[in-house]
């Protein structure tokens, strides 16, 4: 497991150089349409080419651009080469990497990692051995004196992330790995997708950095998220620091 904890690493390290190098005016150019359907972006092309290279045939890859690669391995590198793509396009300072090691879903996966760019922050979590900020061994909140929630709001929203818009201390980042990593962190108590909309390769990484950090993610049905690798499998997301905070969510 150690070979692929250290290919995970490099992968994100590598992508955030070559980012890092680009130059930003090209990030939103249209490429092609990815294996999920949607537009591939300049941006998400070219970090996945890095982690295509630097995995070569050493793992399985499901990646949100070019599909599933069955390379005849046991475990799969669960890739979303750019978190928050629309961020980086604009500008906005909150994009990164997200990077899973597992078998066959979210359940499974025994290595995450999900690095945010402009920051150079790293986020990782090793099944059963806790969940850790740039090295740092990090918890969810215990304090819910001053909940901060965020939600995705606008026409990915539905009806109950709309009405809890009004409550305070509401956050939009765009960007849902990243946004997970900040209740595994501390710093925010819940995130919250009410639509079946996110992918796997969204939140492999992030759901066991929650998980290790004493936080759980359900969906939007209240019950414990287990997503399949599978790109055509949706999902609503609720990460939360505790699960008394699904009564005010949900």
């Amino acid at each position: 497991m150690e070979e692929f904890i250290q290919i995970a690493k490099k992968v994100a390290d590598e992508i955030e150089k070559k980012i890092k190098g680009e130059n930003p005016t090209k990030f939103g150019e249209e490429i092609c349409i990815g294996a999920d359907g949607t537009p591939t972006q300049y941006i998400d092309k070219v970090a996945e080419d890095v982690a295509l290279e630097i995995i070569g045939k050493r793992g399985n890859v499901l990646s949100e651009e070019i599909g599933f690669i069955d390379n005849g391995r046991k475990h799969t590198f669960v890739i979303d080469p750019i978190d928050g793509t629309r961020n980086a396009i604009h500008g906005v300072p909150f994009y990164g990497i997200s990077v899973a090691v597992g078998k066959k879903s979210t359940e499974d996966v025994l290595y995450g990692i999900v690095k945010n760019i402009p920051t150079g922050d790293i986020y990782e979590g090793y099944k059963g051995k806790g969940a850790f900020l740039n090295g740092k061994r990090i918890e969810v909140s215990k304090d819910f004196s001053d909940p901060i929630f965020c939600l995705v709001l606008g026409e990915s929203g539905n009806e109950r992330t709309w009405k809890l818009a009004n409550m305070k201390s509401i956050r939009a980042l765009g960007a849902a790995a990243l946004e997970m990593c900040l209740v595994a962190s501390g710093a925010i108590h819940a995130y919250f997708m009410g639509k079946e909309s996110l992918r796997v390769t969204d939140i492999a990484a992030s759901c066991l950095i929650v998980r290790e950090a004493g936080g759980e993610v359900y969906n939007a049905n209240g019950e414990i998220l287990n997503v399949p690798f599978d790109l055509d499998a949706r999902s609503s997301v609720v990460a939360v620091a505790s699960p008394h905070l699904l009564e005010v969510l949900l």
